[in-house]
């Protein structure tokens, strides 16, 4: 079992693209409801342009828009050079359905009848080349895509990118399409965005910093919690990293919860480690069945719907840093694999955007 900390970061440009609005409220609210294809909602040539966008895949497209967006927003990502400004690709069904649409071709006439459109897109990490290209994104990269929690890892990694110098600012695009039907359909559709930077740096020149965000990511062994040792373990694990995020509580301390989950045995053992330590209680507990905390509010998905997508936690951290007065939250994402990652995201208290550190 291990886990990653990694420093805060502040957002100071959101963007979101999504069949229900181009708001996180719109679609946290709307969350859940039948999605439409993506033609009846999204138009490249509305949303880009007339030329240029048409071959891009529909998850680069969004993820495009949704970049507009943060920078109409307030993100600069411009304000540093080219050089040092990084990039955060997360996906986990971005190209699923491009991928399945290659294989078939391959399969059934060759590798010849590739389209050259389409063709670079062979790799999961060209997706965010457009994107690169576009906003003059020229340090770091990196692309995660780890099945559900990849939008919060992304945020862990790219604290620590910038702790390291690797970059001065970075764009973290989240982006999804729901799967083929050949590997069960459904799934997530849009993209959020977030230009990010350190506190001091936002403070420096003055931007306008709608909060900061906190990541941990952690690797919970799910065969580990078959055995009480393990489930030991696994509890004091997150009830250090809930600890070094939240610090000790009390319980007037309140914090609001959103769950990205499904129904492991890991997930299980992160809602009731969340419980524990999100009602000053100050210990966790494992019991058999997931337990959500008191006043945990909606996720705006199903539950158990966290699946391979990670817009789940990107658009609770976009609706966390947007809301006018909102309260500080919590955004947890788990998968059954064992991948966890956490967020603690503190709001700055006005929307003139006062650095909250």
């Amino acid at each position: 079992m291990s886990g990653v900390s990694a420093a805060e970061l502040a957002v100071t440009g959101v963007g979101v693209v999504s069949p229900w609005g181009d708001s996180a409220e719109a679609a946290v609210v709307a969350g859940g409801s039948a999605m439409p294809g993506a033609g009846e909602w999204f138009s490249h040539r509305e949303r880009l342009g007339r030329r240029g966008y048409k071959y891009l895949p529909a998850a680069a497209q969004y993820a495009l828009a949704a970049a507009r967006g943060a920078v109409a927003d307030g993100g600069r990502p411009d304000a540093v050079p080219a050089e040092r400004r990084g990039l955060l690709l997360a996906t986990g069904t971005g190209l699923a359905a491009l991928f399945e649409a290659m294989d078939a071709t391959v399969t059934e006439e060759g590798a010849a009848a590739l389209s050259p459109a389409t063709a670079p897109y062979f790799a999961v990490n060209v997706l965010g080349n457009r994107l690169a290209a576009e906003f003059g994104l020229k340090g770091f990269s990196l692309t995660v895509a780890t099945a559900g929690t990849a939008a919060v890892d992304a945020l862990s990694a790219g604290a620590l990118a910038l702790a390291a110098g690797r970059c001065d600012s970075l764009v973290l695009a989240a982006t999804e399409e729901p799967l083929p039907p050949g590997r069960g359909g459904g799934g997530q559709q849009g993209s959020v965005v977030f230009t990010l930077e350190p506190p001091a740096a936002a403070r420096s020149r003055g931007a306008r910093v709608h909060g900061t965000v906190r990541a941990r990511s952690l690797f919970l062994p799910p065969g580990a919690l078959r055995d009480f040792e393990g489930r030991s373990r696994a509890a004091g694990l997150l009830a250090g990293a809930l600890t070094d995020l939240l610090g000790e509580r009390t319980r007037d301390d309140s914090v609001d919860v959103h769950l990205d989950l499904d129904g492991s045995t890991v997930s299980e053992a992160v809602a009731l480690a969340v419980a524990g330590a999100t009602t000053g209680a100050g210990r966790t507990a494992l019991g058999s069945h997931p337990t959500a905390p008191a006043g945990a509010p909606g996720t705006g998905l199903p539950a158990g719907a966290a699946g391979a997508g990670c817009l789940g936690g990107a658009l609770a951290v976009a609706h966390a840093v947007t809301a006018p007065h909102g309260p500080e939250r919590l955004v947890v994402c788990a998968s059954g694999a064992g991948h966890v990652a956490l967020v603690r995201v503190v709001p700055s208290p006005s929307s003139t955007g006062a650095v909250a550190c």
